[in-house]
């Protein structure tokens, strides 16, 4: 019987297999590599963005801090001034409280209550309206105040803005003697939070960002957001979606921050953070979008897919061979990868980089990623440690600047009108000899830190501490029209602070510390000196011997100024303020010169 009329087995034929086989060689190993490379890039963006928004978070409750921490030490020296001891009668003590607040940056008005909550005197800033004070403190309120040290209200709003009522105890040897109260502007921490949301995360067409920054207290209402106007509303968050992500009860009493992912009432997927700030209960919120957070991994995974599909048809082309040759260089992309992951932010061998076909376009890929991670990794250390460094020498606004202008760090300088304040600590070889040098330290440092906080405070920067000295400028690098009306304010400030402070001193050491400051404004060169890898911001000039002399000739407590700067004092500034001291011939000058002392 003939075979020829026989069926031909069914089956694929040999090509098919070898094409099946060779794609399924090809493509799953690649399609896992791929799932691998975007499963570490997606968590080391997820860190990155994590880290960031902590970071974030963590800035915004620093200054939140910062700025409780000012106006509670102001308000604390308005009640140690209406209820401390001494022998100052109630009219002078009110006329002293009624200064304090004036001078303050953090306060226009501040109200005195008895244990009880009862309203007892009531001061305000020369040039503020008498507010609404509260005759009698809230029962709940007084109950909450037994553990606090500050104790912060809620938020009202104002004639120009929210505003945030905070209370302080007033303590007198182990007994409180009352409480004291007042309100903080919360407009520049609305600002504030605003512009790191701005600064901080990239824009996306099509993707909208609603206040990626807030600050809410313990009933989960905004103390700070970009929009001042909803703070003042007393606006709820308590359906905000961050709090059903959070495991536990939020009371936000812990110390650590924490990440999270959740969704919005609409079901938009967002990355968020918390960070706490216990000591009031409160908490700062940070959140993105997840669409505009991962980004960059959703057009990884675009790229990652078309390589794939280009890879598995040159495998189906080229053999089993070719395909093993294109594992290899897979292979590496998946290693390179896992030092993205591991943050080591390298490059990929020049010869799969510089290969023309898609492997080559994803290695170029993973380079400028990996060169966009580095930079930005860079960019936000650099940006941290420069901030935190020069804001211990400079104000907020003179860092700001700097950041921005990087260049103004160039060995050089300019020639410009400045003001110059020597403030010294008088006889302090005495000091040194009588105090243990742990006290003597302990003393400066309080000093210095008070003294910067107020210098920076009036726009100033501390060019240097020379000994017991503090040497302050105002006028470079920044100027403004009012530099020595800033200077004087800032030696007075000094002055007022210095007598809280002795108080103090005088309890805990029997000592107290005076300061002669001297004040001069004139023509002097500003800018780096000293060497590329050692400089210091600095001005030289005759107005700054000049300043210096005068602070030698100060008495302990005096404030004395040159004409130049009394003639540069604004019309308005209270004449009663100065007193004339003649001509006086300073060490070193040929010709006299006309002093003034800054009236007490």
């Amino acid at each position: 019987m003939s075979d020829a009329g026989a069926e031909r087995p069914r089956g694929l034929r040999l090509f098919h297999k070898l094409f099946l086989t060779t794609l399924v060689i090809g493509l799953v190993p690649l399609l896992g590599l791929a799932a691998a490379m975007l499963d570490t890039n997606s968590e080391a963006l997820k860190d990155n963005n994590r880290h960031l928004m902590i970071s974030v978070a963590a800035n915004v409750a620093r200054e939140v801090r910062h700025q409780l921490k000012f106006a509670s030490s102001e308000l604390l020296g308005v009640g140690q001034i209406l209820l401390g001891p001494g022998d100052a009668d109630d009219q002078q003590r009110l006329a002293l409280a009624g200064s304090r607040v004036t001078g303050s940056s953090a306060l226009d008005y501040a109200g005195i209550y008895d244990p009880r909550g009862r309203l007892v005197v009531a001061v305000k800033a020369q040039d503020r309206s008498a507010p609404d004070f509260a005759q009698q403190l809230d029962g709940a309120l007084l109950q909450r105040f037994k553990g606090a040290e500050l104790l912060a209200g809620e938020v009202f709003a104002g004639p120009v803005g929210p505003l945030l009522p905070i209370y302080l105890p007033i303590v007198v040897d182990g007994e409180r003697r009352g409480i004291i109260g007042s309100a903080i502007d919360l407009r520049p921490l609305c600002e504030l939070t605003k512009t790191l949301g701005e600064r901080s995360f990239s824009k996306l067409d099509g993707v909208a960002v609603v206040d990626p920054v807030m600050v809410i207290d313990q009933a989960r209402t905004l103390v700070a957001a970009a929009d001042p106007a909803r703070v003042a509303k007393h606006e709820s968050q308590q359906g905000h979606g961050i709090f059903a992500a959070q495991v536990g009860s939020l009371g936000f009493r812990g110390d650590l921050g924490a990440s999270l992912e959740f969704e919005t009432e609409k079901g938009e997927g967002m990355l968020g953070a918390v960070e706490p700030l216990a000591e009031l209960g409160w908490a700062v919120i940070v959140q993105q979008p997840q669409e505009l957070a991962y980004h960059s991994v959703y057009v990884m995974r675009r790229s990652v897919l078309y390589a794939a599909l280009a890879a598995a048809l040159g495998a189906a082309l080229a053999g089993f061979f070719l395909a093993r040759r294109l594992a290899r260089p897979i292979a590496r992309l998946a290693e390179e990868t896992r030092k993205i992951g591991e943050r080591s932010f390298t490059t990929v061998p020049a010869d799969l980089s510089g290969r023309a076909d898609e492997l080559g376009s994803l290695g170029r890929a993973f380079d400028e990623m990996s060169a966009t991670l580095r930079e930005s990794e860079k960019l936000l250390v650099i940006e941290t440690r420069a901030s935190t460094s020069l804001s211990r020498y400079l104000s907020r606004d003179v860092v700001d600047a700097i950041l921005k202008d990087p260049e103004r760090l160039r060995l050089g300088g300019e020639r410009r009108e400045i003001t110059v304040l020597f403030a010294d600590v008088v006889a302090f070889t005495k000091l040194a000899e009588q105090q243990q040098p742990e006290v003597v330290v302990q003393i400066l440092n309080e000093l210095f830190t008070f003294a910067t906080e107020i210098i920076q405070r009036r726009g100033g920067i501390i060019d240097k501490f020379i000994g017991d000295c503090v040497m302050a400028v105002w006028g470079a690098p920044e100027q403004h029209a009012d530099d020595p009306l800033r200077a004087v304010l800032a030696a007075e400030d000094l002055r007022r602070w210095l007598d809280t402070a002795n108080r103090h001193w005088r309890k805990q050491l029997g000592l107290e510390i005076r300061l002669a400051m001297g004040i001069n404004t004139g023509q002097a060169v500003a800018g780096n000196l000293g060497s590329e890898k050692r400089m210091d911001y600095t001005v030289i000039g005759d107005a700054v011997n000049v300043a210096a002399r005068l602070e030698a000739k100060a008495a302990p407590g005096q404030i004395l100024i040159s004409q130049a700067t009394r003639d540069r004092l604004p019309k308005e500034f209270e004449p009663g303020r100065l007193k004339p001291l003649g001509e006086s011939k300073l060490y070193g000058k040929e010709a006299t010169l006309p002093i003034f002392e800054v009236a007490e």
